[in-house]
């Protein structure tokens, strides 16, 4: 990725392989959960991704894990696969960033 999408506070730098490794678990689970129609499971990890990035004052994942949260609630399932791709990237990038 050309463009760094993502900003890490030198605060919480060191607490970050630790989050990448939880959020990718977590978006496994959601991927999971979209294949078997479990939008209310998504729901709630949209809200859990919301509130860990906030943590980290990641906004643009902030951002999405409310989308996730919002879209899946209002069972927009044709709409979850692209922020579930979005969500990976932002991971991919955070994960780039330790190596």
């Amino acid at each position: 990725m050309s463009k760094k999408m993502l900003i890490i506070d030198e605060s919480v730098k060191s607490l970050i392989p630790h989050f990448v490794v939880h959020q990718f678990a977590e978006l496994d689970i959601m991927e999971k959960s979209l294949k078997a129609g479990d939008l209310e499971e998504i729901s709630r990890l949209g809200h859990s991704l919301k509130g860990a990035a906030a943590n980290f004052s990641l906004d643009p994942l902030c951002k999405l894990g409310a989308a996730i949260q919002d879209v899946a609630k209002l069972k927009m399932t044709d709409s979850l696969a692209p922020l579930l791709a979005k969500y990976r990237m932002y991971l991919e990038e955070l994960k780039s960033m330790q190596d």
